[in-house]
């Protein structure tokens, strides 16, 4: 994993630590989402505009996800899911409401070592308890490739707009 920090921010966040992971393997198209959205907030020094935010570059794995959980105050995780949204629709939830979306069966497909839900069941287990956001939007094509669907790179701006407003 890949941080990126800065402690010369403008806005100051009352002593909130803040994680974005963007989880993903950019050379398998759609599945690159989460990293190409950290690609694009390190463009934006994104980290310079807020004090108390990192970005973290998770690549494929669970693993690391947990260990930074737990030196984490708020996590906003974003990755390519299938939620039972259309493709190129962008979901957004708490981890302590990811029960009411078991019953959809969440795919994430960024998490090769373990998958999400068996990431969430281990934080639970180890009595890990940031505040976690996910933000996911499904794929439309998941195959062997760097470059991301025209559906899912068009929803980048958004997707920064949703971690902005949940970092304020």
């Amino acid at each position: 994993m890949s941080k990126y920090n800065s402690d010369s921010g403008r806005n100051l966040l009352a002593a909130v630590n803040y994680k974005i992971i963007g989880f993903g393997n950019i050379f398998m198209s759609d599945d690159g989402i989460g990293i190409r959205v950290i690609e694009e907030l390190n463009k934006m020094n994104f980290s310079d505009s807020y004090r108390n935010v990192t970005v973290i570059d998770g690549g494929t794995s669970g693993i690391d996800l947990i260990l930074t959980l737990q030196k984490s105050d708020r996590i906003i995780i974003i990755d390519a899911l299938d939620a039972g949204q259309d493709v190129g629709e962008i979901v957004k939830f708490k981890f302590d409401r990811l029960s009411e979306f078991h019953e959809k069966k969440i795919k994430s497909f960024s998490l090769h070592d373990l998958g999400l839900a068996e990431v969430f069941n281990l934080i639970k287990s180890l009595n890990i308890n940031p505040d976690i956001t996910i933000i996911g939007i499904k794929p439309r094509l998941i195959d062997y490739g760097e470059k991301i669907s025209p559906e899912l790179k068009c929803k980048i701006p958004e997707i920064i707009s949703q971690i902005k407003q949940e970092i304020r």
